[in-house]
């Protein structure tokens, strides 16, 4: 992407910023970008009112694609929460059944040692 005639612009900046976050978001999830590639910028003139209703258009689709992203993310971050949130309530009676087994263990079999039931033996 290369930057428009005329030397730095706020808006391009911002709009390069943006994207970038938005990549590095997508990339952090560990997803193959789930969109596709985003649409290319358009070429933003040194002033933000003299851009085009397409120029426009187009920022405004990209803007939405990157915000379908980060809903598509949320949404699979609260799925995979609720995963662990079940996996986690599964564990604990699993947990106090594993340290009733072991003092049964150690009471029964002869020579047994006594041992921390908390996982530190």
């Amino acid at each position: 992407m290369s930057e428009p005639a005329g030397g730095q612009n706020p808006l391009w900046t911002v709009v390069n910023g943006l994207r970038g976050m938005a990549e590095n978001v997508v990339r952090a999830a560990g997803s193959a970008n789930p969109l596709g590639e985003l649409p290319a910028l358009p070429e933003v003139a040194t002033h933000p009112g003299a851009m085009s209703a397409a120029q426009l258009g187009a920022m405004r689709t990209a803007i939405q694609a990157q915000r379908d992203a980060v809903a598509a993310m949320q949404s699979q971050l609260h799925a995979f929460d609720e995963q662990l949130q079940v996996l986690q309530r599964l564990l604990v009676p699993l947990a106090e059944w594993s340290a009733t087994w072991a003092r049964l263990e150690s009471r029964v079999v002869p020579g047994g040692h006594a041992r921390d039931d908390d996982g530190d033996s």
